[in-house]
């Protein structure tokens, strides 16, 4: 039974196996450059047909390529000047963003958008994969780094205005 065994950590397993892979592929790399053949291909002969026959169709010359007619005159003429205006034609499907569609670009800068995978968001979050910290502890960081920041921010500000204040 499997109630005493440690688990098995899926990410230092398949590691392993790469690094397997990539060191096999190291030492082809190396016996291919020390001159070294690799094994010969087996040989494969054709299979022999009953009392000695030969087949009876010998192997037809390739045909000639079949090409289309090009009309030459209408690659040699320029194409028509495309009408040039400042904004887009609103029958193309083209519009200038209104302002939810600012608000939409600004939150994908952000990064507010949800997320393609909750799955591995989730098990960000509760700290199951080994080797990272959870969501949690860096969301902790940043927000006591933001609070420190604004608070020496803040301490510069009232210096500097405190220094105005006197040299009046």
């Amino acid at each position: 039974m499997g109630w005493f065994r440690k688990k098995q950590d899926p990410l230092s397993e398949r590691a392993r196996a790469l690094e397997a892979e990539i060191a096999s592929l190291q030492e082809q790399i190396k016996q291919a450059e020390s001159g070294v053949a690799a094994p010969p291909a087996p040989r494969l002969r054709a299979p022999a047909l009953p009392g000695g026959a030969k087949t009876g169709t010998p192997a037809a010359p390739p045909a000639e390529p079949v090409f289309e007619t090009v009309d030459q005159h209408r690659l040699k003429t320029p194409a028509p000047a495309a009408p040039t205006s400042a904004l887009p034609h609103p029958d193309l499907g083209l519009r200038q963003p209104g302002l939810s569609g600012s608000l939409l670009r600004l939150k994908r800068h952000f990064g507010l958008t949800p997320s393609s995978n909750p799955k591995l968001v989730k098990l960000l979050d509760s700290g199951q994969i080994q080797g990272l910290r959870p969501l949690r502890y860096e969301k902790r960081v940043a927000r006591n780094r933001f609070i420190l920041l604004t608070l020496l921010l803040l301490a510069v500000l009232f210096g500097l205005f405190t220094a105005i204040l006197r040299s009046r």
